[in-house]
């Protein structure tokens, strides 16, 4: 899974895939960011997963599922490194759904299929290199 983040300038950088799929990522202390956070990433990459896994799920129950949306919300912690205390994912289904199969597939997503949520849950291993290249 090759990706590639490159500095654009002050605290702005765009991340690549290998298909050349992108994103901007920036923080910014005053004015509205040219991009997502890295931490909005993060709940973004969580609520993202389950979703699918949700959606998938229902589907497959060909329950009638017209739309659905997450809403999330984060807390951080007040000190540095400032990382998320708490994560807040509320799961939208529109459509003639019963509620019993909709937190099942949300349970089914986060106990057992959502990759996502599991490397929350327990940290990888991160190996973390350094090189200069000669301009």
């Amino acid at each position: 899974m090759p990706l590639t983040l490159t500095w654009v300038k002050d605290l702005q950088f765009t991340a690549e895939d290998g298909a050349g799929h992108g994103i901007v990522i920036e923080s910014k202390k005053d004015g509205v960011p040219a991009g997502f956070t890295p931490m909005q990433l993060v709940l973004l990459a969580a609520a993202g997963c389950m979703a699918m896994d949700v959606v998938s799920i229902l589907q497959k129950k060909r329950l009638p599922l017209k739309a659905f949306r997450v809403l999330m919300e984060g807390e951080r912690a007040a000190e540095h490194p400032k990382r998320f205390t708490a994560m807040k994912f509320i799961y939208e289904a529109v459509g003639d759904i019963p509620k019993d199969a909709l937190d099942e597939a949300i349970r089914m997503s986060e106990e057992k299929y959502c990759s996502v949520s599991a490397t929350l849950k327990q940290a990888p291993k991160m190996v973390i290199e350094s090189r200069v290249v000669a301009e």
